[in-house]
């Protein structure tokens, strides 16, 4: 009876998480260096593909005229998901980081298990992409030292992550203080982002799991997403 009791509880918590934030538009203000840098979001939302349900995770992150000086990003990136496991089926890249400019398209074949681009395919059983963990994770019951693997698909490279729950934070944000729980990846290959950089994710420590807080690591600092509206 215990064990159908837990199962009953972690279907009905992974339901409420699922649904929670469907078709609502998470908007970030960015961070560099503790100056505002610009504005990011992302939006999950019901789509069909190949006269299948999926799910359409849209994500812009755009610098402002004082960090285009620098650096300037302008990324926006279109990403088509299995409904159940959040698992890459089609991938849109549109990327301006500095002087790195690539569009790159990639589709995930289920009978032939490849993921197939322009130039090349690689062959793989289920493939993630870097933004659509922060919608798995969600998924889960994060505890201190637990750890989930991915293989993660970006611009045409597979890698294998390690995706770790290290610690609990209290953040402040526009939308007040919350505590959080702080996951960061640890690959077996290069780090995730480019420019030798690495991601952390603050998800607020309840049963929305928000993802408050998003930190990128690049060659000249750390980009800071902080969440101020979910509409």
């Amino acid at each position: 009876m215990k064990i159908y009791i837990t199962i009953i509880t972690i279907i009905f918590f992974n339901i409420i998480l699922s649904e929670n934030l469907l078709d609502r538009t998470l908007s970030y203000s960015v961070e560099f260096r503790g100056i505002d840098a610009g504005q990011a979001f992302i939006k999950l939302e019901n789509d069909t593909l190949f006269n299948k349900n999926v799910l359409r995770l849209n994500s812009s992150l755009k610098t402002n005229r004082l960090l285009d000086f620098f650096y300037k990003i302008r990324d926006e990136i279109t990403i088509y998901l299995d409904s159940q496991d959040l698992s890459l089926i089609k991938v849109i890249n549109k990327i301006h980081e500095g002087k790195y400019k690539k569009n790159h398209i990639a589709t995930f074949d289920d009978d032939l298990k490849k993921i197939t681009s322009k130039k090349k395919s690689i062959n793989t059983d289920i493939a993630y992409s870097p933004l659509s963990i922060i919608y798995s994770l969600r998924n889960k019951i994060l505890n201190i030292d637990d750890i989930y693997n991915y293989d993660i698909y970006n611009i045409g490279k597979l890698k294998t992550l390690n995706m770790r729950v290290i610690k609990t934070e209290i953040i402040k944000t526009a939308l007040g203080l919350f505590n959080t729980i702080v996951v960061s990846p640890i690959s077996n290959d290069k780090t995730l982002i480019r420019n030798n950089g690495d991601m952390r994710i603050w998800f607020t420590n309840d049963h929305n799991r928000y993802p408050i807080k998003i930190e990128l690591k690049i060659n000249y600092g750390n980009l800071v997403l902080l969440l101020d509206s979910i509409k």
